[in-house]
């Protein structure tokens, strides 16, 4: 199989952002996310080689954002 390119767009906060910055991957697999100030949105571009590991990504991609906003909302109250 080739290589898996993936792309999505979320709304967040800057505080978000940094805080789902990938630091550490393996040879072959890219993961960035990057912010647009102006819009207020999150991008998340993965390239992989399986489908496996995209849905691995973008689960625990959504696991740490779903945490993300809660403690935002936690220290907000």
């Amino acid at each position: 199989m080739g290589k898996i390119k993936y792309r999505m767009i979320l709304p967040g906060k800057e505080t978000i952002y940094k805080s789902l910055k990938v630091d550490d991957v393996e040879d072959g697999l890219i993961i960035k996310t990057s912010y647009d100030y102006d819009l207020k949105l999150l991008e998340l571009y993965i390239e992989t080689n399986s489908i496996g590991s995209l849905k691995n990504i973008i689960d625990d991609y959504f696991i740490n954002y779903e945490m993300s906003l809660k403690i935002m909302e936690f220290i907000k109250n």
